[in-house]
């Protein structure tokens, strides 16, 4: 993921490129984040409390589909910088990139 988002920062104009920055640390946050739930898990495991398969699962997925979504939408937004004038370009967001 992290190859994906310096390819999609490598296509930004210098003054965008903290956008691409932003979007890393967020997902760096989430990665952090995701191993401090496992380190808690993992604790609570030797302490005799097992996990919940069904809250596991739905805390992974929702990371995954937060990662996704984070990368999606970033991907959208250098779309709509890389087309910046183009009047045959159908803009991924209504308002605009420049506002």
């Amino acid at each position: 993921m992290d190859k994906h988002i310096q390819e999609l920062q490598d296509q930004l104009r210098a003054e965008h490129k903290n956008v691409a920055k932003y979007t890393q640390h967020v997902l760096e946050a989430l990665n952090k984040l995701t191993e401090e739930h496992r380190r808690i898990v993992s604790s609570n495991a030797l302490a005799g409390v097992k996990p919940d398969g069904c809250e596991e699962h739905a805390f992974y997925k929702t990371i995954n589909d937060v990662k996704f979504t984070l990368v999606n939408e970033l991907r959208k937004t250098v779309d709509d910088f890389n087309h910046l004038g183009d009047k045959h370009h159908t803009q991924n967001y209504p308002d605009g990139v420049k506002k």
